[in-house]
């Protein structure tokens, strides 16, 4: 019984029964409502004010549509009055039923009010969040990364074996003098995209250095003064120093519960909802008169 009354479909269709229930009731007191009197009470007001922010809480609309400055309220009035008299005119006219415009916001007002109820019905366990974890874990692969700087020697601006040379006689100063990561952007050419790259992943580095390179980066051992090459790539040759290395792996559930967690919550709210707009489709009947011409 818990779980039947915890299920969304009961909700919207207990909300959607007190609907109709009180469509009949409206519409059938034709009576008392003539549609060119526009009644400005409290509750209209409040519902106004509540569509208007998107904000406010039905107390705190409350407390903000009692203690409004007199001007303020009668331009609220004002609007209220405008909104409504147009709304009036626009469906005296058909425009709620021909325009489709105004049949899409239709449309989604009833989405909105589904996906309210089910928000508020969804409640994922520790149980579904596991599950839903084990079942999309490639989702949530860490790739791996490195974070290095470079000196770089231009192949254009020299022969190829000439940027090599240069490269060579430059790997030997930087590792005699030991020159840190900071120090990069001193020596070498001007290279098209970065100096430093910083915690960046195989497909990155290879976008800028090329697949070979990117390779012979990521096989490389970190070290803080340490530089290797040169290696090459389509705009010439590298001496590159790794500072940081980290492998892919798959985070435990723990490091990325709260990520996981909502997006199990997302993907049950998107599966109630469904569930619930199909309810209500599957309550009319479809009968197909079209049929495509076959030709040939």
């Amino acid at each position: 019984m818990t779980r039947i009354l915890r299920d969304p479909l009961i909700y919207f269709l207990s909300i959607g029964c007190g609907l109709f229930v009180l469509f009949d009731i409206v519409a059938s007191d034709e009576v008392a409502y003539d549609s060119r009197v526009i009644n400005v009470d409290r509750d209209a007001l409040l519902t106004f004010v509540q569509y208007r922010s998107r904000a406010f809480e039905p107390r705190a609309a409350a407390a903000r549509l009692d203690n409004m400055p007199e001007d303020e309220l009668d331009r609220l009035i004002a609007d209220y009055v405008r909104e409504e008299a147009l709304h009036r005119e626009a469906k005296a006219l058909g425009m709620d039923q021909n325009d489709y415009i105004i049949k899409r916001r239709m449309i989604q007002s009833i989405e909105f009010i589904t996906d309210g109820f089910v928000t508020a019905a969804v409640d994922v366990s520790n149980e579904d969040v596991s599950a839903y974890y084990d079942a999309n874990r490639d989702d949530y692969y860490i790739r791996p990364f490195v974070t290095f700087t470079h000196v770089f020697f231009d192949g254009e601006r020299q022969s190829r074996d000439e940027a090599f040379g240069l490269a060579k006689a430059k790997l030997a100063q930087l590792n005699e003098q030991q020159v840190a990561f900071s120090d990069a952007p001193r020596h070498g050419d001007r290279f098209p995209y970065f100096v430093n790259y910083v915690e960046r992943d195989p497909q990155f580095v290879a976008s800028h250095f090329g697949v070979p390179m990117a390779e012979q980066v990521f096989a490389l051992d970190p070290g803080d003064t340490t530089w290797h090459g040169p290696f090459e790539s389509e705009y010439g040759m590298h001496l590159v120093l790794l500072a940081k290395k980290a492998e892919g792996r798959f985070p435990e559930l723990a490091e990325i519960e709260a990520i996981v967690r909502d997006d199990t919550e997302r993907e049950a709210i998107a599966e109630q909802k469904d569930k619930a707009i199909q309810a209500i489709v599957d309550t009319y009947e479809v009968r197909r008169t079209f049929e495509r011409d076959v030709i040939g």
